[in-house]
């Protein structure tokens, strides 16, 4: 007791240090309407369902871990568990979307490599860097593919050419640092931020 009477109140931790996160996704309905599919600059997105902190002791975290499974096997094959090293709730739900749209994007600009390089193509390419798509057409140079764009800011332009093929990893790391990179949040080479 305090010399007022009451009891001290509870310690609240402000500061925002990273623990384990597991959140429930769904990626059944990545598109929010049928108009959606039919967009060409369309970005689908991971609903979460739920997110929890993963508890501190290890028979806890397995008890913890096997009834979030659980509820995903009894729901049906479209939520799944994951985990994540994040600093809060929120944050570690925007991973877990960040995650999603990043392997979308990686996916789309590898089916627009591929499609120019399955037509003997050689030239340079605008890709979107929010979503991976491209407007489908092959420059002579940069210059030209830059002058093409409507918002040529929210491009990457890149080479294609049958001796430098993209894997969906190369696309994927790509796509994460010309997002860091136009954000302006590269310190020293790596990204300083996530967004």
């Amino acid at each position: 007791m305090t010399t007022t009477g009451h009891p001290p109140a509870a310690r609240v931790d402000l500061t925002k240090s990273p623990a384990v996160y597991l959140v429930i996704v769904d990626d059944r309905d990545a598109y929010t309407n049928w108009a959606e599919h039919r967009r060409e600059d369309r970005l689908p997105q991971r609903r979460v369902v739920h997110v929890e902190r993963q508890a501190d002791h290890p028979a806890e975290r397995q008890l913890q871990w096997d009834e979030l499974t659980g509820s995903c096997l009894d729901a049906g094959e479209s939520l799944s568990v994951l985990t994540y090293t994040a600093v809060s709730h929120a944050h570690a739900a925007y991973l877990a979307r960040r995650e999603y749209a990043l392997f979308n994007a990686a996916a789309r600009m590898g089916e627009v490599i591929d499609t120019h390089l399955e037509h003997g193509g050689r030239g340079w390419v605008a890709i979107r860097t929010a979503d991976g798509g491209s407007d489908g057409e092959l420059y002579a140079d940069y210059t030209d593919a830059w002058a093409a764009q409507e918002r040529p800011e929210r491009c990457t332009y890149l080479p294609i050419s049958p001796l430098t093929p993209w894997t969906p990893r190369m696309c994927e790391e790509y796509l994460e640092f010309m997002t860091h990179l136009r954000h302006g949040c590269m310190a020293y080479g790596a990204p300083a931020c996530h967004r």
